[in-house]
């Protein structure tokens, strides 16, 4: 067990780790929208993302986690090599919200008020600076929600300059919902939480505070709010692989979802910068927003964590405003592949111009299916092995299923893919089986259950050269070669060799077929 020591930080803005370091780019840097992928220079960013820990003192990475005199995994993030590790593993993004309280003290999950300050490092610093006056409900001195805290803002701005330069995505949160719902104990310590700061700030002293906090009637939480967005938007609009969302399980009304959006394009307006914007929240509030054609105008991703289509094909969304938990998102495992390819497909079709991206199901057939559908990015948890915290950078568990998929689109189909899109190309109506494409050029098959598939080359002309890909070993065979002009049967390999605990014919296959002139192009 951790030994109690006394840390006492009443600016909570000192530089406790190291000095921040700026990364000067060479050649074109930037994260853009290209036909509904991210592209970093020339090349789809595509993969999972990690959501970060909210409490504890690890399990999953926290970038504005504070562990003085302890730099590595889940402590202190040594953000070059977690950078690094990102792009080795398969999560080239990562989704960042403030923690759930400060000090380890709160881990117990009690509500009482705390008689001193001997805080329990690690830290989860918060946005809000403190004052020198006061107590807060954990011992601390209170916040001042016009003051910021240097160290927090500092971290976040080094890792999004790393994310420029390295090409990886930070999805930035501007709040985080969870404490305003559910339990007391997510609350007690909420900077906003009038016991707890010294503004009148006009929330509720106990949960739940969701909507009392979205309600910017109120004129003292509208400016805070105002000049908060602003503070994270000067501290981070300047880079480019940065993805702003509202809120972390964000389940509020469209009305501070509209305050939000319109908040940031004023700011760009002044600033005269653009920066990448993404819808998350539930159904309705998400489509209320993109019906309306300026605002989308400005919306570069739109985020399906939130519904999905059941088993059965049912839709399950429940509706905004209502102070529904976030925590529900969780559920999105009862779903199956084609019901999440099917939703992925009906947004990248309907809004072609927007990026998507979704929740981390946690199987290779999930992540396969959204990627045929058209997302860019599934994002959840991804603890390390035996959610224990190892002693360098390592693969989270669930990358491991697809590091070959991972592996497999950097080095054939980088470039390929932000040209192309979920294409109706395969013939007998398969439920199993889906397509992207380009222009007659390139053609991506993935098939569920291993079976023979028709791929329809009517349209293209010339020779193919086919090639299997096992998503299971990165095995990479060609095949033989095809002419265009007439739908093609192709059958996967022989899977007899499989151990006996897989079903032989029914492992999911992988088909690449390309033209024969492209082929012999160097890439």
């Amino acid at each position: 067990m951790m030994r109690r020591r006394t840390w006492f930080l009443p600016a909570v803005g000192l530089f406790l780790f190291s000095p921040l370091v700026s990364f000067a780019a060479e050649g074109p840097v930037g994260l853009r929208v290209q036909n509904g992928w991210y592209v970093h220079n020339g090349k789809v960013v595509w993969g999972y993302a990690q959501h970060n820990g909210w409490w504890r003192a690890g399990q999953r990475a926290n970038i504005t986690r504070n562990a003085p005199g302890q730099v590595g995994p889940n402590r202190t993030e040594d953000l070059d090599k977690l950078t690094d590790a990102m792009l080795r593993y398969g999560y080239p993004g990562f989704e960042h919200n403030f923690g759930l309280w400060y000090d380890r003290r709160r881990d117990q999950h009690d509500t009482a008020r705390r008689e001193d300050a001997k805080v329990v490092p690690p830290f989860l610093e918060q946005p809000w600076a403190r004052t020198d006056q006061g107590t807060a409900w954990d011992g601390l001195p209170k916040y001042d929600l016009t003051k910021y805290n240097d160290w927090y803002f500092g971290r976040l701005k080094q890792f999004a300059e790393m994310c420029d330069r390295k090409g990886t995505v930070l999805l930035f949160n501007f709040y985080m919902q969870h404490a305003l719902l559910e339990t007391n104990a997510h609350y007690v310590d909420f900077p906003w939480r009038p016991a707890n700061c010294f503004q009148q700030t006009g929330l509720p002293d106990h949960t739940p505070a969701a909507n009392a906090f979205y309600d910017v009637s109120h004129p003292l939480r509208r400016k805070l709010h105002q000049a908060y967005i602003r503070k994270c938007l000067d501290e981070l609009g300047g880079c480019a692989n940065v993805v702003f969302l509202c809120s972390e399980e964000y389940t509020g009304p469209a009305d501070f979802m509209r305050f939000w959006l319109d908040t940031i394009i004023q700011w760009e307006q002044q600033s005269n910068k653009d920066v990448h914007i993404a819808l998350s929240g539930c159904k309705d509030v998400v489509d209320a927003l993109l019906s309306d054609r300026q605002r989308r105008a400005k919306i570069s991703t739109i985020d399906l964590r939130y519904w999905w289509y059941e088993a059965d094909g049912l839709l399950f969304a429940p509706k905004g405003g209502q102070e529904v938990p976030g925590r529900y998102i969780g559920q999105i495992k009862r779903t199956t592949a084609p019901q999440i390819y099917r939703q992925v497909k009906e947004y990248r079709l309907r809004y072609p111009d927007q990026a998507i991206i979704h929740g981390l199901a946690g199987t290779r057939q999930h992540a396969w299916a959204a990627l045929m559908g058209g997302a860019s990015m599934l994002v959840g948890q991804l603890p390390y092995p035996d959610k224990k915290d190892p002693s360098t950078y390592i693969s989270p568990e669930l990358c491991r299923a697809i590091q070959p998929t991972y592996d497999f689109i950097r080095a054939e189909l980088a470039e390929d893919m932000p040209r192309m899109r979920p294409r109706g190309l395969l013939m007998d109506d398969r439920q199993d089986a889906w397509c992207l494409a380009d222009a007659n050029d390139t053609y991506l098959v993935y098939t569920s259950g291993g079976d023979a598939f028709r791929l329809d080359l009517s349209e293209a002309s010339g020779q193919f050269q086919p090639r299997w890909f096992d998503p299971r070993t990165g095995r990479l065979t060609d095949a033989a070669r095809v002419t265009g002009g007439a739908p093609i049967r192709f059958t996967p390999p022989s899977q007899g060799n499989w151990p006996t605990t897989q079903t032989p014919g029914k492992q999911d296959w992988v088909l690449l077929v390309r033209a024969i002139e492209k082929t012999s192009r160097p890439r």
